[in-house]
């Protein structure tokens, strides 16, 4: 299979929540262009995990979250991490649930929605990068719930174990609000402010929301460049960037 790796220069990076098998060729076609090293993916389903590892060439690691008897009846539900670089290491870790049998999922039940952290290690030439990603703990109206002021300390204990990293993902907390801003606090947040949302009006079942809750952090020594938000791929905008090591 084809692998879509640069030979040399920055690690090419995507993260993207997918909403499930709805937009699979869509997300293909654009990943396909953009010619990624490193994906991550949020709401994806176990049914479309070799899917993306034939359409990218890429060796997908996949972490569920829970059950989906709703839209995708007998579906795993939850995060990935797609890589066409090498990969020494891959951590999958929970800081919401995690032990004993996967929840079923019920819409606005928190608590039938596992939380985790998934993460690995890739080469690019000579150097090693970091890079992780989450599906962070939801709120209904983009409030701050007691349940995620609980679940960002377990996340950043999890962090905590870990030197230096790039961190993506769908956090469920706007830009400017209390989770987002904390977060913010510890590391660098790389969308650039003329971003206002992470919404895409025109797939998005709530239409045209300014919400920017899909997040791109890194610690110091990474470096973030040309960070894009891009339409008409999912529900969500897809998030893409460089990330080069400072020397």
């Amino acid at each position: 299979m084809a692998s879509f790796a640069s030979k040399t220069g920055p690690v090419r990076f995507a993260s993207i929540n997918i909403e499930g098998d709805k937009h699979l060729h869509a997300v293909s076609s654009f990943l396909k262009n953009f010619q990624p090293d490193v994906v991550c993916f949020q709401e994806l389903t176990s049914s479309s995990v070799e899917f993306f590892e034939k359409a990218l060439g890429m060796e997908g690691h996949f972490l569920p979250m829970t059950k989906d008897d709703i839209e995708f009846p007998g579906t795993l539900f939850g995060i990935g991490l797609y890589s066409a670089l090498p990969v020494s290491a891959v951590s999958a870790r929970y800081y919401y649930g995690g032990s004993g049998n996967l929840p079923t999922l019920i819409l606005e039940d928190e608590k039938t929605i596992w939380r985790a952290l998934l993460q690995a290690t890739v080469k690019k030439d000579s150097q090693f990068f970091t890079v992780a990603t989450t599906h962070f703990t939801k709120t209904s109206d983009g409030s701050t719930s007691e349940k995620q002021r609980q679940d960002l300390k377990k996340l950043m204990s999890l962090l905590d174990a870990v030197p230096e990293f790039v961190l993506a993902g769908d956090f469920n907390a706007p830009r400017g609000r209390e989770i987002f801003t904390a977060l913010a606090s510890r590391y660098k947040d790389n969308i650039p402010a003329e971003y206002t949302t992470s919404i895409d009006k025109n797939f998005h079942k709530a239409g045209g929301l300014l919400l920017m809750i899909d997040c791109l952090f890194s610690t110091p020594q990474y470096e973030v460049s040309d960070v894009r938000l891009t339409d008409g791929v999912s529900d969500h905008l897809a998030i893409t960037a460089l990330i080069t090591k400072k020397v």
